[in-house]
């Protein structure tokens, strides 16, 4: 029977980051497939607002968690105490089921006998029955003197793919031998051993970071890391199947935000739904009132596409469900902007922790890292303010994302950018004299799946502040939050060759009501050979300025009417003029 759930339920505490009070205590042990750099364990336990107790250990075998667990080091009481589940996802292609050596007590095993894979699991199981049974005597324990103590809730797990068949077969039999639930990735992982892809290959290896050779077979071995991949979200919902045959997981909720800020006009738009529960979600939402709906989501956070429909295009989410929520929890929606100024920076650089004295002005491209003790980046991008319309309701900072580079393994890795701004102007910067004054401004997050695409950060309010404050230029410092993530991130400076380079872009709704003088008031005369424009018909000093088509500012300044503006000798072609005061907000095409 599906549940209705109401707002204020404590996924939507989950789902915004605030303090909670967890539902369940999980705890893992395994190998390099279970680390924390992989994901899956921890989106499950995310949908079951678990605690993750991950115990995994790269190059570990589950001898370690036997001897660990036959020296008392594995968990300790008030762990033990707590944990609702013990998963184990040892995944040697060895018989796991095997008698030979079985001791009847776990107490009988000495430490030599656990060191095979067959008396490991099998310490392991006997052990973990026993502490949780025993937890009945120990005064300091929520199940002291209980009838039977804690009950000792064990899941076995396959290997992610079908390709250890030893292995595969044999922690079945355990399974079956122990009655304990078994996470089955092998079946329902969505491909076989049995059917090679078109060129031949073991379906796997397009899932893997790399390969192992089994029975002569060449396999993927290690699944792609970061819970943003493919791979990570299909364990995970396999896991999250099993699972809820325990334990209940948290009510389908959504929460909705914009990706894109302020776009150009012939640009799609993107707004982020990020989900709790357990996929597949169905999603419905309005766009400017125009219903949609989407089935079958499996993805969190998850893109969506949209056409913009107006200036202003706004997303609102109506109804969320999944198996088991009927009615989720909805939250927050996206404004997405349309506008057509884009504002090149005056200045674009990056500077290299590793390369202390080296400028990168002149690169064609933006690098950015996270705090590490020797190769952070970080990137500053200058911007005269005089093209920015003070009454514009949003202006965003774009970078195009091109690539992104991992020390080791290939990820898909969430990587939060933080804005920082100051109102400094800048020729050169290297590490040794990068500045320090800073504000901050706000955050994005750049995830794996975001290459090829603009990033964007809201600086509206900083931004109008500086200028109202009398700035003529904004410099902002793009860095790398607090994160485990490792890639490096590229992004194309001024100087690349690639339409997608950096801006600032504003809405084309002004927020102020001005009321704009009409254009045929106004009168422009050029004069190209001393490329000189003069304008006439203003009533009050304005602000001009003036660009080309590419952005870059060859004029900013407050004019009187009837006053030259001198350009450099070198203008010369196609420009944008923008005029802008109180009772005026009008660009036109110059030509030179």
């Amino acid at each position: 029977m599906k549940k209705t759930i109401f707002a204020g339920i404590v996924s939507l505490l989950a789902l915004t980051g605030q303090a909670q009070t967890y539902n369940h205590h999980f705890m893992l042990a395994g190998a390099s497939f279970a680390v924390p750099e992989n994901g899956w364990f921890e989106l499950v336990c995310e949908a079951f607002n678990a605690e993750p107790l991950n115990k995994a250990v790269s190059g570990d075998a589950i001898k370690h968690t036997a001897s660990d667990m036959y020296r008392d080091r594995f968990y300790t009481t008030e762990e033990l105490d707590r944990v609702d589940a013990f998963i184990i996802m040892h995944v040697h292609n060895q018989d796991v089921a095997s008698t030979n050596g079985i001791k009847e007590n776990y107490e009988d095993y000495s430490y030599d006998e656990v060191q095979q894979y067959n008396t490991a699991y099998d310490y392991v199981i006997k052990r973990y029955k026993a502490d949780c049974y025993n937890l009945k005597f120990n005064p300091e324990s929520k199940y002291y003197q209980t009838e039977n103590g804690k009950p000792a809730t064990i899941i076995l797990c396959t290997h992610w793919h079908d390709s250890r068949v030893t292995y595969n077969q044999s922690i079945r039999t355990l399974a079956e031998r122990w009655q304990l639930p078994l996470v089955e990735w092998d079946e329902n992982i969505g491909f076989t051993r049995k059917e090679v892809d078109p060129d031949g290959r073991q379906p796997s290896i397009k899932y893997a970071a790399d390969t192992e050779k089994i029975y002569d077979i060449t396999f993927g071995w290690h699944p792609l890391r970061g819970k943003e991949q493919y791979i990570q979200q299909k364990m995970a919902t396999i896991c999250m199947e099993k699972l809820t045959e325990l334990f209940t997981p948290i009510p389908a909720s959504v929460e909705v935000c914009e990706k894109s800020r302020v776009i150009a006009p012939d640009e799609k738009g993107y707004f982020e739904c990020r989900f709790t529960g357990v996929p597949p979600w169905s999603l419905t939402y309005t766009v400017n009132g125009e219903e949609h709906r989407l089935d079958d989501i499996t993805t969190s956070p998850l893109l969506v596409e949209i056409d913009p429909v107006d200036d202003e295009t706004i997303v609102l989410p109506v109804t969320v469900s999944n198996s088991n929520t009927e009615s989720g929890t909805v939250a927050g929606e996206a404004h997405i902007f349309t506008g057509e100024s884009a504002i090149a920076p005056t200045f674009d650089t990056y500077v290299h922790q590793a390369n202390k004295t080296t400028a990168y002005v002149n690169d064609n491209h933006l690098e950015i890292k996270g705090n590490t003790d020797t190769h952070t980046r970080e990137a500053y991008l200058s911007f005269a303010t005089s093209g920015i319309d003070p009454g514009t309701d949003r202006i965003a900072l774009r970078a195009y994302y091109y690539d992104c580079i991992y020390p080791s393994w290939p990820r898909k890795e969430t990587h939060p950018v933080e804005i920082w701004g100051n109102t400094e102007s800048y020729t050169t910067l290297t590490w040794d004299t990068r500045p320090d004054q800073f504000t901050r401004i706000g955050e994005s997050p750049v995830r794996g799946n975001e290459l090829n695409s603009y990033i964007e950060w809201d600086v509206t309010d900083w931004t109008q502040a500086q200028i109202e404050a009398g700035a003529n230029i904004v410099t902002y410092k793009l860095c790398i939050g607090e994160t485990d993530a490792t890639g490096l991130l590229y992004f194309y400076s001024s100087e690349a060759d690639d339409l997608h380079k950096p801006q600032l872009r504003q809405s084309s709704k002004a927020s102020t009501g001005c009321i704009e003088t009409p254009a045929d008031r106004v009168q422009i005369y050029t004069h190209p050979t001393e490329k000189k424009i003069i304008v006439r018909g203003i009533s009050d000093r304005c602000r001009a300025t003036c660009y080309s088509l590419c952005g870059r500012v060859v004029f900013a300044g407050a004019i009187d009417d009837n006053e030259a503006i001198v350009l450099p000798q070198s203008a010369s072609g196609i420009y944008l003029l923008h005029l802008y005061n109180e009772t005026l907000n009008h660009t036109c095409k110059i030509i030179l």
